[in-house]
């Protein structure tokens, strides 16, 4: 079974606010970089016969437009795309992830890749020892509740089917106008899992996952 992981990523943030925080990143451009190569190793450890697509909204060094290129199987950077920034950079979490999901789902469309799984992680994070590929090596969408709450469901990382991406897409398209009026990610998933009937979704309670938060810098593992 062929996998696609898709790393949602900026490595270098604004100085702007999100609607909850203030400091939108404790961490430097630096950081953040060497963040996102641990996030490319974890996967290409734990996650076999996989492709790699990152998504970044970054002015690229040449060392990190390198690194990526020879890291990852298809780049796609949305800096030029100047009309996205206010969506991308804006005071709404769930309209900056939105938007990037929205173009790599769109890529993918595009470009006719095809795949079994897709998997989302967000860069920065990194799969441990605990993650088992086991759970995900079938036809499930593989989402996990936080705090077991069916209403709130972790965005970080998750796992779709190939048949299910245009679905999030063209769900995510239509639902711009709550993210834009600060509906929460893992809120607005919820409602996606709803829209779609809970159809082949499994919830885990584990997933193998850590890395730091990034308007605050405390360590999640879960």
């Amino acid at each position: 079974m062929s996998n696609l992981v898709l790393i949602t990523s900026v490595i270098n943030t604004p100085n702007k606010p999100l609607s909850y925080s203030k400091v939108r990143s404790v961490f430097t451009r630096e950081e953040r970089f060497k963040q996102t190569k641990k996030t490319i190793d974890s996967v290409k450890e734990k996650i076999p016969k996989c492709k790699l697509i990152i998504v970044e909204c970054t002015d690229f060094t040449e060392e990190e437009k390198s690194y990526f290129e020879k890291e990852c199987d298809y780049v796609l950077n949305l800096w030029e795309r100047k009309e996205l920034h206010p969506k991308i950079f804006g005071l709404s979490k769930s309209l900056g992830e939105g938007t990037i999901t929205i173009q790599a789902l769109q890529y993918l469309t595009d470009k006719e890749l095809k795949f079994n799984n897709l998997f989302k992680i967000c860069g920065r994070y990194w799969l441990n020892d605990d993650f088992d590929y086991d759970v995900y090596d079938n036809n499930n969408l593989v989402f996990k509740k936080i705090q077991g709450n069916i209403n709130n469901i972790f965005t970080s990382f998750y796992k779709i089917s190939y048949d299910n991406t245009k679905i999030l897409l063209n769900f995510l398209l239509q639902k711009e106008i709550d993210m834009k009026r600060l509906i929460g990610y893992e809120v607005l998933f919820s409602n996606y899992l709803k829209y779609i009937n809970y159809s082949n979704v499994k919830f885990i309670d584990k997933i193998g996952y850590e890395g730091a938060v990034t308007v605050c810098g405390s360590k999640y593992k879960g």
